[in-house]
């Protein structure tokens, strides 16, 4: 056992027990820098799978011209003519315009918006853009 007067007496200053506030200062600045590394790897995510989505449309729009123009009664495919290709969770709140201009049943271009993005795809060009929301007036 130690003698007592081996033990230290508890300081006199008062100091408060915490973090500086330099400490504070760089753990939010790390958390704003992750937050910012996150949200761009979300954007980058969500583009691929919009340009994946709109190019597996347009594969499958294609597909439905040729049977249309083969069948003889021609016609521009439409978003319900492709939900059987193209599945229930790529059409789901999905907007998909065909665009076909000379009716000879090569697809020109598709326009596919999802989520506030709207992608428009023909073979060697995938332009994505974030859409404009309409107010109702």
């Amino acid at each position: 056992m130690h003698p007592i007067k081996d033990y230290e007496l508890a300081s006199s200053n008062n100091e408060p027990i915490g973090f500086s506030r330099g400490f504070v200062l760089t753990v939010v600045l790390i958390l704003v820098v992750v937050i910012l590394i996150i949200s761009g790897l979300v954007t980058a995510l969500r583009h691929t799978t919009n340009a994946a989505n709109a190019k597996l449309v347009y594969l499958a729009a294609r597909a439905k011209a040729i049977e249309f123009k083969a069948l003889g009664d021609y016609r521009v495919p439409v978003q319900t003519d492709l939900v059987d290709l193209i599945g229930q969770e790529i059409n789901r709140e999905a907007e998909i315009r065909v665009i076909d201009d000379n009716r000879d049943a090569t697809i020109d271009y598709i326009v596919y918006s999802r989520d506030g993005w709207e992608t428009r795809y023909s073979p060697g060009e995938t332009i994505s853009s974030k859409t404009k929301k309409q107010t109702l007036s």
